[in-house]
């Protein structure tokens, strides 16, 4: 008669367990809905997305030239990323960007503002190659950049794309999905999305 008991006992536990179970994972669900995705942050200062990037020529630390704008004579989306041998979070995520710029097939440029030798330190410290890093604060100044680490990212046409602050992996496939669907950035996503329903 005992063990019939526990045994009863037994199951009522185990389906109230799978009630609780079921409840978590239905407000897990609808708290993922609610959730905003994560996505580089536009500061709208500057050149906007959808607008042409400006043009300059400027110079990389292996002595090259570098054309930031107009038509990319590949034919690849570029992104320009401005870092600096101060910033810990630039050098934390330089190696992801390295790594995301490869596998989405976009031409990488770093751009820096500061001290040359400071700059070839850090690139030869994360395997950049000189020909990818230019020490051009007027790059920064054109896109009036003012935190970082910053992202922009450029058609083939010279068109800016998708644009931010970016500090994760996350912020930066926000910018290639931005322009898969046509969006200016995450914000325009955020707006055009439609509320949620209270519960």
């Amino acid at each position: 008669m005992i063990l019939l008991v526990s045994q009863a006992m037994l199951w009522v536990a185990i389906i109230a367990l799978a009630v609780a179970v079921l409840a978590l994972a239905r407000q897990v669900g609808v708290l993922h809905e609610r959730i905003a995705p994560v996505g580089a942050l536009a500061l709208g200062r500057g050149p906007q997305t959808g607008e042409a990037a400006p043009r300059l020529t400027v110079r990389t630390l292996a002595g090259g030239s570098a054309e930031i704008g107009g038509p990319a004579p590949g034919g690849a989306l570029r992104l320009l990323f401005f870092v600096s041998p101060t910033c810990p979070i630039c050098k934390s995520l330089l190696p992801t960007v390295r790594a995301f710029a490869q596998s989405e097939r976009l031409e990488l440029l770093l751009i820096g503002d500061g001290d040359p030798d400071a700059q070839r330190q850090m690139a030869q410290r994360f395997a950049i190659a000189p020909e990818r890093f230019a020490n051009a604060p007027e790059v920064g100044r054109a896109f009036q950049v003012a935190k970082l680490p910053y992202a922009v990212l450029v058609s083939e046409l010279g068109l800016i794309v998708a644009q931010g602050l970016v500090n994760s992996r996350e912020h930066l496939e926000s910018l290639t999905t931005a322009h898969e669907l046509g969006l200016r950035s995450v914000q325009e996503y955020l707006a055009r999305r439609p509320a949620a329903p209270s519960a």
